[in-house]
């Protein structure tokens, strides 16, 4: 009988607690990536300034006299042209746009539309700061595209829209396609498949108002750059009119100042016409000076007072090559370069001098910002190739042959490791950044496939196993109660060695069933012992009956000059022996002690060796028996006919080895020891197949009596009912 304590050592392996926190959702696409929000590095963005050079230096007016303060009252305000106010008026224009799912997956093509104050920047893209938006959830894409939209200005946010945009459907649609295919795999056809994602409902909407937005502020920008291009085309002509005029040069001067400050106001043109719109302009202010001829000491105090703002735009333009944050010094000189084109002309001698220290603080500017992006560019690169190896660390593990869950939690955390690495590093700008992500992704989107299909086979077993367990519970409920000492306990040992050998079973069920299956089990191993106990009680009778037929071999002298009266005297005590039965089973010690004493009366009388250990053998036998089981008496079998194979393989060694003495000498010492080994070894062999003789007719006797007793206890239970 087995303690419960080995029964509870079998099956208390609690791995199935840490196998459990591994079954996950076989999502595919469960990367966890909503935790990889990387951070991106902070760059400015300025437009490429215009020069002096852009405007032909002959054009430069020679005189600029400042305008009224009731003209200036009078001028347009058409400059200010204010990104969120064009936003602002377009949302009142605009109506609800529905986007289609082909509009949703192709990007916004609205024509952008450029005025001359928008110049060309290879860096402009570093202006708004573009997070790693692979690593977003659908959820994060979301609001991050609702938060652009209500914060940011609608021309700045388009990079950003089609990232989310790319990153977003790619997710969607992949979750619609893997739940496609559970669908198919389920019976289903694919003309009746329907599954709604209310993640891209909402972001259609988004996606629809962004699109009209952006539309609305172009069409809005277009038509006020070519209202200004319309009005500056106005201006020119009226100045080219003021020269044909007769009247007094004060009231010419009066509308040619006028004129200028209504130009000055009427703000940017689209980009496509700014240079000759520029050329043209500066042309007639020229021709204007001329034509009046205006008085040498008005000019030079014109001059002079150009000629101090220059000054001052230049120093300020010094102090930004001193400041350490070279994007936010390149969008101050930008500034500067606007107010350098609205001031005058000054004297032609200091004309160039002036414009090549400030031409010159523009080129060092220039290149000390090429520094910083080359700098940023290399940094960049560098982290590239970092992201490449870590990808390569990725493909390098092979998890195709990972059948146990050990191994595979080792691979999760070395997979986890890298993933963390990678997402340290954010996202760099670099062309290649978003390629690198998609590989990385797809790698780690193979790898989780492959465990979670682990883990789901794994469940399944689990489930399985439960089944399993559960067949035993029912049987050992049925068990638990039965009176059939015999069987009952052969039987609850085999399905406790049938526990061991199932496996695992769900987190949630294991202990729960466990406790169920030892309940049974020890409520009718509680039963035994108690009935082992009462049984014990009623053979201490026989211990002291024992105990005084041991004492009384003890006290026999055999005869060694009559050894037959001698073994008839102790035959008659190991008659007497075997009618008294069974003694308690912590008293059995007393069987051994008895053959030990009966060897020793034996070898007393020199009795034939064969015979005596017949006789003892015989004994042993009787004290193996426990009423009709002959398990011992199996056992015991198995142990002889063991010990055959092991003398017969001895004897063969032993014939094979006297072959190399077939032409000795026969009287040779060692051909004698040879001849003297192979005969004890027969005899070993002769005595131990005895034993089987004896072991087959004692255990014929058992299963007898077992046959003879059954009808008996049929009767027995008939009687009963």
């Amino acid at each position: 009988m087995e303690s419960q304590d080995n029964l509870h050592n079998a099956d208390g392996n609690k791995k199935e607690n840490d196998i459990d926190k591994n079954i996950e959702n076989t999502n595919e696409e469960s990367l966890d990536e909503q935790s990889m929000l990387a951070e991106s590095q902070k760059e400015e963005s300025t437009a490429e300034v215009s020069t002096d050079e852009d405007i032909p230096q002959s054009g430069e007016p020679e005189f600029k006299p400042e305008a009224s303060s009731t003209e200036k009252s009078e001028s347009k305000d058409a400059g200010d042209l204010d990104g969120d106010a064009l936003v602002a008026e377009s949302q009142k224009k605009e109506a609800e746009v529905i986007v289609s799912d082909e509009e949703l997956e192709k990007e916004d093509d609205t024509e952008e539309v450029h005025s001359d104050e928008d110049e060309h920047d290879e860096h402009a893209h570093h202006e708004l700061e573009m997070p790693d938006y692979g690593e977003f959830t659908p959820e994060a894409l979301i609001a991050a595209a609702d938060k652009l939209l209500k914060n940011e200005p609608i021309q700045k946010i388009k990079d950003h829209f089609d990232a989310i945009r790319r990153n977003l459907l790619k997710q969607l649609n992949e979750e619609r396609q893997h739940k496609l295919e559970q669908f198919l795999e389920g019976g289903g056809v694919e003309m009746d498949f329907e599954y709604i994602q209310p993640q891209r409902e909402k972001f259609r909407n988004i996606f629809g108002e962004y699109r009209s937005k952006r539309q609305a502020y172009y069409k809005d920008l277009e038509d006020k750059l070519n209202n200004n291009l319309k009005i500056k085309l106005d201006l020119i002509e009226q100045i080219k009119e003021i020269v044909t005029k007769d009247e007094s040069i004060g009231d010419t001067f009066k509308e040619f100042n006028n004129i200028q400050q209504e130009w000055r106001n009427t703000g940017p043109v689209p980009r496509s016409e700014s240079g000759d719109l520029w050329r043209t302009y500066h042309h007639h202010v020229e021709n204007f000076y001329e034509f009046i001829k205006i008085n040498k000491e008005l000019r030079d105090l014109d001059f002079k007072k150009n000629r101090e703002a220059k000054e001052k735009l230049i120093v300020e333009g010094e102090a930004l090559l001193e400041k350490d944050n070279v994007p936010e010094a390149f969008k101050a000189l930008q500034q500067l370069h606007k107010k350098w084109k609205i001031v005058g002309p000054v004297e032609r001698e200091n004309r160039d001098a002036m414009w090549d220290r400030f031409s010159d603080i523009t080129k060092k500017l220039h290149d000390k910002r090429e520094e910083h992006y080359a700098s940023m560019r290399e940094k960049s690169a560098e982290l590239l190739e970092e992201k490449k190896k870590l990808v390569e660390q990725l493909k390098d593990i092979d998890y195709s042959h990972i059948n146990s869950h050990h191994k595979w939690q080792e691979s999760i955390k070395k997979v986890e490791s890298i993933r963390e690495a990678f997402r340290k590093m954010g996202r760099i700008n670099h062309p290649d950044n978003d390629k690198i992500w998609d590989e990385f992704r797809e790698i780690l989107k193979d790898f989780n496939h492959q465990k979670n299909q682990y883990y789901k086979d794994l469940k399944k077993a689990h489930h399985v196993n439960l089944e399993k367990k559960r067949a035993l519970v029912d049987i050992a409920h049925k068990l638990k109660d039965s009176d059939d000492w015999k069987e009952t306990t052969n039987e609850m040992k085999r399905i406790q060695a049938q526990w061991k050998q199932i496996g695992h079973v769900p987190k949630s069920e294991s202990d729960k069933i466990w406790k169920e299956f030892r309940a049974a089990c020890n409520h009718f191993f509680d039963r035994l012992t108690q009935q082992n106990k009462d049984r014990d009680k009623q053979f201490e009778g026989n211990f002291t009956a024992k105990k005084a037929v041991l004492d009384k071999l003890s006290a026999y002298e055999p005869n060694k000059d009559d050894q037959a009266k001698s073994v008839n005297a102790l035959k008659e005590i190991i008659n007497e022996w075997k009618q008294i039965g069974r003694v308690p089973r912590d008293k059995n010690q007393i069987e051994s002690d008895f053959n030990k004493t009966l060897d020793d009366k034996f070898k007393a009388i020199d009795m034939d060796r064969k015979e005596s250990q017949r006789i003892r053998f015989e004994n042993k036998l009787d004290s193996l028996t426990d009423g009709n089981d002959d398990r011992q008496l199996r056992r015991e079998r198995q142990a002889v006919r063991k010990q055959i194979e092991e003398a017969q393989k001895e004897l063969t060694q032993l014939e094979t080895n006297l072959s190399f003495f077939s032409s000795s000498d026969p009287n040779s010492p060692l051909l004698k020891d040879a001849n003297k080994r192979i005969k004890h070894q027969q005899d070993q062999i002769e005595m131990l197949d005895e034993k089987v003789k004896i072991l087959n007719v004692k255990i014929r006797e058992v299963q007898k009596a077992d046959e003879e007793e059954a009808p008996a206890e049929e009767k027995s239970e008939g009687g009963e009912e």
